[in-house]
């Protein structure tokens, strides 16, 4: 079962007032706590590839150290539509068209666990569901997860959408449950309340 899991980092932050993916959170840049959830998802999974999109060069420049350890399993390409909509990045994120499930993970949610990612992969795998997403109560968040049948719903994502919208309107959709409240919070949480 080949899972393409899919990294947002190329957000612009206009909300934020300046990079958040290089904000700093004790001492390292915000962008890598989530690079190394899934590193270790990929180390776990033996039939998981991971692809970045981004445009930014300290993050272009991570992965290519990166790859070095995980050869072709890492993948990096741009979005330079991205400031069109997140429907852009995702596009150009979903570089295998021939994996089984597509899982898209943000690069502002530096809480969110390995131990999360593993149990959505492996309940919306092993229940043979569309898709999936993690929440926090009956908050719904990110990372979700997309068979292979919701390609197309995926490609057809136009603007500012994301796909979870798909997912609201399928029957046979997966959530987990997180282990912790922070996982779903993002970088815009954590520069007011900086712990």
């Amino acid at each position: 079962m080949r899972i393409q899991m899919i990294y947002l980092a190329a957000g612009n932050s206009r909300r934020f007032g300046s990079n958040k993916l290089y904000y700093e959170i004790k001492g390292k840049p915000m962008f890598r706590y989530g690079l190394k959830t899934l590193e270790h998802i990929l180390a776990k999974m033996g039939e998981t590839s991971l692809t970045v999109v981004t445009e930014y060069p300290k993050i272009q420049e991570y992965v290519m150290e990166k790859k070095k350890l995980w050869k072709e399993r890492i993948s990096l390409v741009g979005s330079p539509d991205r400031e069109k909509g997140i429907s852009y990045s995702i596009r150009a994120g979903l570089a295998d068209r021939e994996a089984d499930y597509y899982l898209f993970c943000v690069a502002d949610q530096p809480w969110i666990s390995e131990v999360t990612v593993q149990r959505l992969i492996e309940k919306t795998v092993e229940g043979d569901y569309m898709g999936g997403f993690v929440t926090w109560g009956d908050t719904g968040g990110n990372p979700a997860i997309f068979s292979k049948k919701l390609l197309p719903d995926l490609l057809a994502l136009t603007g500012d959408t994301g796909g979870k919208k798909i997912l609201l309107g399928k029957e046979r959709v997966c959530t987990v449950q997180a282990e912790e409240e922070r996982e779903l919070w993002d970088v815009d949480w954590a520069k007011r309340n900086d712990n």
